[in-house]
């Protein structure tokens, strides 16, 4: 009798603990779950981004991502807190709890849908650096590379990279400035150390929407190597682009591939003395996509042929970047330039070629 009362107690002590982990389970997934409501119909899944166009939703059922227009909305809950930043200097932090009449509720604030500018959830932990970095510099995007090479051999090799780029974009606008430096030495037994890498580059540049896929561009980009005898080399350039091809992730976020043309002057001195100029046509591509676990590759395309010898004077310059997110805000990446001068200095090749792995930080 005894044993069989403590069987029953055991059984009962079992069906509890599974009845209270049921619940815990159940109670876990709601609070995981966001909600969407859209012509009537309830959404459950993960609220990624906003816009002041739109949203962008992750279904609990089926893969992928759905972005929706505010107009579709009736009604948006999140459990997860958003860091919101809205008109010209203000922001909003904390769940989303209704929208209405336009307004969307973040925490305590009454937010005007059109005047939302980027949203992301913030994790556990609280903002992170990159989240810090968007409020304080909520129209700014950039990076700051840096690669380091050392080898001690037979023949011993050092050489470093440092790059910056930032962009600003405020629609209808984007701004971006950028600068790059490579160096690299190279010493064989019983020979003086010589230069294997020496170039500077240098971007500023201006693009203008006129619609979501017709754009306007001026800019100009400088570059010193000191390997292929280039004192300084001066490319203003102006045009017209258009995207071909656009993919919107959410607010901030694209795949894309564009094209443009303009006019273009070209002004090359070398050391030595020797100089020479052209007027050129740009031909440009661009290109974005990216990858799964938020890797991005970027891509573009310059070919600037002499006006009056398109096949006998030009400049083609190509380079293609990953990067990979490590621990943020710091990432992998790996760039891959190419510049090919079909009139270089006298005793230097046509083509240069450059491959570079290092870290990136992200903001």
């Amino acid at each position: 009798m005894v044993a069989e009362k403590r069987e029953s107690a055991g059984r009962r002590f079992r069906y509890l603990v599974g009845a209270v982990s049921i619940l815990m389970i159940g109670g876990a997934t709601r609070t995981l779950a966001d909600e969407i409501t859209s012509k009537g119909t309830v959404l459950h899944g993960k609220v990624t981004a906003l816009s002041s166009s739109c949203i962008t939703f992750a279904p609990d059922l089926g893969k992928g991502t759905l972005t929706i227009a505010w107009e579709n909305i009736e009604d948006i809950k999140t459990d997860t807190p958003f860091q919101v930043l809205y008109g010209e200097s203000h922001e909003g932090d904390g769940p989303l709890q209704g929208f209405s009449n336009g307004k969307l509720m973040v925490g305590a604030s009454a937010v005007d849908q059109t005047t939302i500018d980027s949203a992301r959830a913030i994790g556990e932990g609280g903002p992170s650096f990159t989240d810090r970095m968007r409020s304080a510099w909520r129209y700014w995007d950039g990076n700051f590379d840096v690669g380091l090479n050392v080898q001690q051999s037979t023949t011993d090799t050092t050489g470093f990279l440092l790059g910056f780029k930032t962009t600003r974009t405020h629609d209808p606008t984007t701004f971006t400035l950028g600068v790059d430096y490579r160096y690299g030495t190279e010493k064989k037994t019983g020979e003086a150390r010589t230069r294997t890498q020496d170039e500077l580059l240098g971007l500023v540049r201006e693009d203008y929407r006129f619609t979501p896929r017709f754009y306007g561009f001026a800019s100009g980009d400088g570059t010193y190597d000191g390997i292929q005898r280039l004192s300084i080399r001066g490319v203003p350039k102006g045009g017209l682009g258009y995207v071909f091809w656009q993919e919107q992730l959410d607010g901030d976020r694209r795949n894309f591939l564009q094209g443009e043309v303009g006019p273009s002057w070209v002004y090359e001195k070398y050391f030595g003395g020797m100089d020479r100029n052209y007027s050129a046509v740009a031909f440009g591509a661009l290109a974005g996509y990216y990858l799964p676990y938020r890797a991005h590759f970027d891509w573009r395309l310059d070919y600037l042929p002499a006006v009056d010898s398109f096949t006998k004077d030009y400049l083609l310059r190509s380079e293609g970047a990953l990067t990979a997110p490590l621990i943020d805000p710091i990432s992998a990446k790996v760039v891959v330039r190419d510049e090919y001068n079909n009139q270089p200095a006298v005793g230097v090749k046509h083509n240069s070629l450059f491959l570079t792995l290092g870290l990136s930080l992200v903001w």
